[in-house]
Order: C-alpha cells, then sequence, then structure tokens
C-alpha cells in the first residue's frame, strides 16, 4: 500500500514544498517499483495517491491530462487554487462513468491523494489531501495542518501513517526550543519507519519530490538501500532504480538517513571512469548540503 507525506520547510534562501512517498504496490503480491508522485501537467504543482490503483491511476492519469489538454491550465494562466477546484470537480464527474459493478462496493473509490504546490494569487504553497466521503459519495478537500510555522499532511496505511505522526510529536517533544522549526523532521520520520520494516504495506526506495516559490518542480533521486556500504548503493528515481549510463538533469541526489542533499556527478567521463574501476572504488559523494 502506501505512505505519503507533504509539508512546507524554510530555508536560508526561502521556502520550499516536500513530498515523499514509499514504492510499494500490492494485490495478491509486493511490487517494489511503482511511482506514486507525480506533475499535474503544469509546473507549479505535484500530486500522489494512496488506496486502490484500479483508481488512482487511472484517476492521475485523467488529471494531467485534463490539465494539459487546457492552455489556461496547461500555462498557469489559472492559478494553482483554481485548478485545484476544476480537479476536484473533474474527480468528481468521473464517478458517473463507472458502469455495471461486480459488487456495489466497487463503485466506492478506496483512494486519497495530496494535492500540493505554490500558489502565485497567495504567494504562498498550498497542500491539500482529497478524500472520498463514504455518506455524501463524493470527493473532497481537507486542509494541512501546521506544525512549527509550516504546513504538513500525509495519507496512507494506518499503522506506518501513526508510526511516523508519533515519531514526529516524540522529536517536537524532545526539542527544548519552543515553536523549533519543522525543517527535515518528517522526513526522519519517513525513514525511520520506511526502514524499520516493521510494517508489510510500505516498502521499496523512498520517492522524494519538490516544488519552489519559483513555481518550478525536481524529482531527486535517492540513494538506496540504506543497509549496505555507499559504494554499493544504487540511485533510484520514483521507484526506478537508474541504469549505469541513466544521467538526471540537476545533480542533487537526496541521502535518506541524513535527509540531506549530495552532489552526484552524472558527467559522461565520470560515468565512463566509474564503469571502469573497482566497485569498492566508486564513492560519487562530494558535497553536501
Amino acid at each position: 500500500m502506501t505512505l505519503v507525506v507533504a509539508w512546507t520547510r524554510t530555508t536560508q534562501t526561502g521556502r520550499e514544498l516536500w513530498m515523499m512517498s514509499d514504492s510499494r504496490l500490492s494485490g495478491g503480491k509486493n511490487w517494489d517499483y511503482g511511482p506514486k508522485i507525480f506533475g499535474i501537467g503544469r509546473s507549479d504543482g505535484i500530486i500522489a495517491f494512496a488506496g486502490d490503483t484500479a483508481w488512482t491511476y487511472p484517476l492521475i492519469a485523467q488529471i494531467s491530462s485534463y490539465i494539459e489538454s487546457f492552455v489556461d491550465l496547461r500555462d498557469r494562466a489559472l492559478d494553482l487554487i483554481d485548478a485545484y477546484d476544476l480537479v476536484i470537480q473533474m474527480l468528481n464527474e468521473s464517478l458517473s462513468f463507472v458502469s455495471k459493478p461486480a459488487h456495489p462496493s466497487m463503485k466506492v473509490p478506496e483512494c486519497s491523494f495530496i494535492f500540493a504546490g505554490y500558489s502565485a494569487r497567495r504567494k504562498d504553497f498550498f497542500v491539500r489531501r482529497i478524500v472520498f466521503h463514504p455518506t455524501r459519495l463524493l470527493f473532497e478537500s481537507r486542509s494541512a495542518r501546521g506544525i512549527g510555522g509550516e504546513i504538513i499532511t500525509h495519507i496512507g496505511d494506518k499503522d506506518p501513517m501513526s508510526a511516523m505522526v508519533r515519531h514526529i510529536a516524540e522529536r517536537r517533544k524532545k526539542s527544548k526550543t519552543r515553536g523549533a522549526k519543522l525543517d527535515m523532521q518528517p522526513a526522519e520520520a519517513f525513514y525511520a519507519v520506511l526502514s524499520s520494516k516493521q510494517f508489510s504495506e510500505i516498502g521499496g526506495a523512498p520517492q522524494v519530490a519538490k516544488v519552489y516559490q519559483n513555481m518550478s518542480q525536481r524529482h531527486l533521486g535517492v540513494y538506496w538501500p540504506q543497509d549496505v556500504e555507499n559504494h554499493e548503493q544504487n540511485i533510484y528515481l520514483r521507484g526506478r532504480r537508474l541504469k549505469k549510463f541513466d544521467v538526471l538533469d540537476h545533480p542533487w541526489v537526496y541521502e535518506p538517513s541524513s535527509a540531506r542533499l549530495f552532489w552526484h556527478d552524472f558527467s559522461p567521463d565520470t560515468r565512463r571512469e566509474n564503469s571502469l574501476v573497482q566497485p569498492e572504488l566508486v564513492e560519487g559523494r562530494l558535497v553536501a548540503i
């Protein structure tokens, strides 16, 4: 199943939005290869899901198709908040096209989403959960909560989600600073829960995406797994292990155990050199921020 968390973070240069998920798909098997964080067809927003993939993948595909198909939505003439309202309408409209379910329960979506990005009109980040109300039979919006001057929300399976929330609460309780910044505490809690291997509902490499105040987004590679030496780790992007000559369009790779970004040299010359040396000599981590 799934664990997803999204939150805002204040740095020395401004604010940014982070989103993380695991990579496990289930349904008679565990498949640690599933992308769960997606763009929405414009640069200022991203979306992630939890729940039944028979619902989530078609609906996310429809969201991105809808936004990409209309110039006002695609080119951000309409603010992200207006796009969000239209997405909610579209999701509810989609329910009227369900027919001939094998069982009545199959007409009820078992899924939720996090829709997040930067609103130019508000000049602030916009983070919402989308949940299905079982009585009103509609997709509805839920606001994120505020912690330490930031906003945070999460979706997923109950047990790992509860463990992550407890981890954040305990960490903040131990802090001696009143109203301490949220910073990377959600990332640390997410990693602690995922790496504990206590929850079969989640697994695979973490997926990490960011949205910036300039209304751009970036999906980050992740060093994984964490229970091997550095030189034995691979880089995963959105659940998939990069091959030897896969090159990202930016140099930053996320290291989950330290919740930090490292500069990774993806230049062709370095990739060729690394492919010729012994594995124990390949490091690839030069500068941390």
